[in-house]
């Protein structure tokens, strides 16, 4: 017996990386899945509908049960043809992971307008789409889990603006998702994981190096996260997949709009939003006295300017 016997899943990007291994892990606990993917490249544009349909006959071969979907699930009937592969096959939705993604490098000053919407379009619209159908049929159901894939990216990441948008974008919505659908038995977490995949392109690899080596501030974010071993993550895929199957089993349901950071042995719930250093001023701020030495002070200190310039100004 399978730990997801009788379970329905959708994966995007299941044709590849997390996805793959994603589909492959529910499949094999007995979940049937719709192995959706366009076959596109990895920083965007092409079509192959081998990519999908190899999953699930590796998925067949393996004993398992699953279809191919090829959709372009960031255009809405796409999104909904995927859902209903799921639905018309087998009546049901359990699982729907938003896995589909590109990624693109540009400095903000170089990047193309097009580059910019293209990434925000397959990475954030195709999320929007795929739960905008998959969730009328969990609240019918009165359960479900929906997980999308965020990204440490999303602390700021050198040359990826609209890669990094996108993910940290993803976080708002998951916890605004699952404000929507919590009382209906419905669930919506997020993943941030660190793993080696065809993601990691030369040229990112190529920047991180830059930014430690030359200007001597963390690959992203302000601090080194486990599982970055130098500038490559040392996480694998199978890792990513397992919290992922973890997130949607019935020991984890109290987790709702969370975000999980994994990166191979490394497993950590993201801390929520708060505030720091908090201080009142009756009146109201202005200028003045927000240039207080003491306010000036509290607000600031310990705090270092990790991009000054060179020259220290």
């Amino acid at each position: 017996m399978g730990r997801f016997d009788g379970q329905v899943a959708v994966v995007t990007g299941g044709g590849r990386g997390i996805g793959r291994a994603v589909a492959l892990l529910l499949a094999q606990e007995g979940a049937k899945v719709v192995v959706c993917d366009l076959g596109g490249e990895v920083r965007g544009g092409g079509a192959d509908a081998s990519v999908a349909e190899e999953v699930v006959a590796e998925i067949a071969a393996a004993g398992g049960t699953a279809i191919a979907s090829c959709a372009d699930i960031a255009a809405m009937d796409g999104a909904a043809s995927a859902v209903a592969a799921a639905i018309d096959s087998w009546g049901r939705l359990d699982i729907l992971f938003n896995g589909a993604g590109i990624i693109r490098r540009g400095m903000i000053h170089e990047m193309d307008e097009d580059v910019w919407d293209t990434i925000i379009r397959v990475n954030l619209k195709s999320s929007f789409a795929m739960t905008h159908y998959a969730v009328p049929h969990m609240v019918r159901q009165g359960s479900g889990s929906i997980i999308c894939v965020t990204s440490p990216s999303g602390y700021g990441h050198f040359a990826m603006s609209a890669y990094a948008a996108t993910k940290e974008a993803l976080v708002a919505f998951v916890r605004s998702i699952a404000r929507e659908v919590g009382e209906f038995g419905v669930r919506c977490n997020a993943i941030r994981p660190c793993a080696g995949s065809r993601m990691f392109l030369p040229e990112i690899a190529d920047d991180m190096t830059y930014v430690t080596e030359q200007l001597g501030v963390t690959p992203v974010g302000g601090q080194w996260f486990p599982g970055m071993n130098g500038q490559e993550p040392e996480g694998h895929v199978d890792n990513v997949a397992a919290v992922v199957a973890w997130l949607s089993r019935p020991e984890t349901e109290v987790l709702n709009g969370r975000v999980v950071y994994i990166a191979g042995g490394h497993i950590a719930l993201c801390t929520e939003p708060e505030l720091i250093r908090s201080r009142y001023h009756a009146p109201g701020w202005n200028l003045d006295a927000l240039l207080e030495p003491s306010v000036v002070a509290q607000l600031t200190y310990d705090q270092r300017n990790h991009f000054a310039r060179r020259d220290g100004r």
